[in-house]
């Protein structure tokens, strides 16, 4: 008896949203938990999370050809299945060898998973879905976004708590929930090859995808946009803390205000990325940026009380500018990647990734100059990706 398309998409939806939420519980723990239940140095440990992150940098590149010869699901499937296994690890990791060895299993998990899900969305989207693949990449967004609030602010109340039961409970339960994640999408009916893929000897290798130039371009602008959607977590809690002297509720009530606002409407982003060119879409998303950390600029200048209704504003713009970005710069990889949408979408990774690396030593930098400076340089930086995208040419299909 075939499934119905609803249940899957709901079992499809909670997976993704286990899979979020265990990563909002780790993601603003993982030096902290080290530091409190084992000796290893501080020093020791940063290098150890950096050496784990460069173990992961090549596997998109493996990703993409995987997911083009068997699809999306199985390599799905073994991401989340790593990322369960490394959490129960880090239960028992005591030593750098064992923590190094917990880490590199969560890199290569995390790197797999996100280098196939938006494919693995995509197929699913083309295959039965009662969703659109906009839908399935907005939902995706939204799940990411709560998932990443509400762990961290169940994180922040365990490390306020600071019992070492707590902090083995947090990895736990992680591991279960990513563990969870898994075993629903192993649920998802797997989809079938699509019948317009082309075969092995016709598919695109990854140098005719580096001769991709509209591809590659647009590669690089959404670097940009990508660290902008890192820059706000990031900096946030330095900026109320350090920056005005604020309480940690005001931190939490505008990561909670942005969650809310990209939960409420991803719905509407990925209806409009169904409707509108993708990158008009885009060239908003840059202003809308642009505009938010400007706000955030001014704000840190400010006096607290003017100040933090200065942020809320730049809180509504960015998480609107979020709302937009994420179906409709997914869904613009899909239409330049005729027969190969798996290299291309996890290719794409590779933007999340330069954001990744830059965001840190960017935001420090900066900031011990002067507060403001940060954010006025990504607000610059997000203006001249609009600029860009508006002179640009409309990215063609490859083909």
């Amino acid at each position: 008896m075939p499934h119905a398309p609803g249940r899957i998409d709901a079992s499809l939806t909670l997976s993704l949203s286990l899979a979020a939420l265990s990563g909002g519980l780790f993601l603003p723990l993982s030096l902290v938990y080290f530091t409190v239940l084992t000796d290893i140095p501080l020093p020791v440990l940063g290098a150890i999370m950096s050496g784990s992150v460069l173990i992961g940098l090549p596997l998109p590149v493996v990703a993409g050809m995987l997911v083009d010869r068997w699809t999306a699901h199985p390599v799905v499937v073994a991401g989340l299945s790593l990322q369960a296994v490394a959490y129960a690890g880090f239960v028992v990791a005591r030593d750098p060898i064992e923590v190094l060895l917990a880490s590199s299993v969560m890199a290569v998990g995390v790197r797999l998973f996100w280098s196939s899900v938006f494919t693995f969305l995509a197929d699913h989207a083309d295959t039965g879905s009662t969703l659109s693949m906009e839908q399935w990449f907005g939902r995706l967004n939204a799940a990411r976004t709560v998932g990443i609030v509400v762990g961290g602010l169940i994180t922040g109340a365990v490390i306020s708590v600071q019992v070492e039961s707590a902090y083995l409970a947090l990895a736990w339960a992680a591991s279960v929930c990513t563990a969870l994640a898994a075993i629903l999408v192993l649920g998802v009916v797997r989809p079938l090859p699509r019948a317009d893929r082309p075969s092995r000897a016709e598919t695109r290798t990854y140098f005719s995808i580096l001769r991709d130039r509209e591809f590659l371009r647009f590669l690089v602008l959404n670097s940009v946009l990508a660290l902008s959607t890192l820059f706000f977590g990031l900096s946030l809690p330095t900026v109320v803390r350090s920056g005005l002297d604020g309480p940690g509720w005001l931190t939490a009530a505008l990561l909670v205000t942005n969650a809310l606002l990209v939960a409420v409407f991803s719905a509407r982003g990925a209806g409009l990325a169904s409707s509108i060119p993708k990158v008009r879409l885009l060239r908003r998303a840059a202003l809308l940026w642009s505009g938010a950390f400007a706000a955030m600029a001014v704000a840190v200048t400010l006096p607290l009380a003017v100040a933090a209704p200065v942020l809320l504003i730049g809180v509504a713009l960015l998480s609107v500018a979020e709302i937009l970005h994420a179906p409709s710069s997914a869904a613009l990889v899909d239409e330049l990647a005729r027969g190969a949408r798996g290299r291309y979408l996890a290719v794409f990774q590779y933007s999340f990734v330069v954001a990744e690396l830059v965001a840190p030593i960017m935001f420090t930098a900066l900031f011990g100059v002067a507060a403001a400076l940060p954010f006025a340089a990504v607000a610059a930086a997000c203006g001249l990706v609009a600029i860009a995208l508006r002179s640009g040419r409309r990215p063609r299909p490859a083909g």
